[in-house]
């Protein structure tokens, strides 16, 4: 969730809360032109009874949300290219084509489609160097896609190679 607001208020607590919900105390600011700017953003804002309780929430349910990152090709082998390359054109009822798409210049993994999508890699032959990529991305940005695409930028840190 991004909301972009400008303040002048005497303090502002901001309090982390799990689930990547936060509760925010402030004091000195006109409450309607808050709730304004909140409802303008297309979030709804209930105003907490006691400390502790959320304050706004997104409209939109977890399930309707979906992370995703675009790297460049350069990550993976070529012989990971061929393989995904494969098993995005084929023509099977519930093959791997529902859950690997080719885009024209790379591939969009949808990694939600398996509860174990690294180890179904695995299974299907990708590199190390694949698969520690998408376990990476999924770890560090809980991305349920990963887009590999030939013009886009290469992650730093990454193993890369030219082919």
């Amino acid at each position: 969730m991004k909301l972009s607001l400008t303040v002048e208020a005497d303090a502002i607590n901001v309090l982390a809360l799990n689930m990547g919900r936060i509760a925010v105390d402030i004091d000195g600011i006109e409450l309607a032109n808050l709730i304004d700017v909140v409802c303008d953003n297309g979030y709804s804002l209930r105003i907490a009874d006691t400390p502790g309780k959320l304050v706004m929430e997104d409209p939109l349910p977890p399930i309707a949300r979906v992370n995703g990152i675009q790297c460049s090709t350069a990550h993976i082998t070529e012989a990971d290219n061929t393989l995904l390359f494969t098993l995005s054109h084929q023509n099977e009822d519930f093959g791997d084509s529902e859950w690997i798409h080719f885009s024209g210049s790379g591939y969009l993994l949808r990694l939600s489609a398996w509860s174990f999508p690294v180890l179904r890699l695995k299974r299907l032959g990708l590199s190390k160097a694949c698969r520690r990529l998408v376990v990476t991305l999924m770890r560090r940005y809980s991305v349920g896609i990963v887009h590999l695409d030939a013009c886009s930028e290469v992650l730093p840190g990454f193993t890369t190679f030219d082919w």
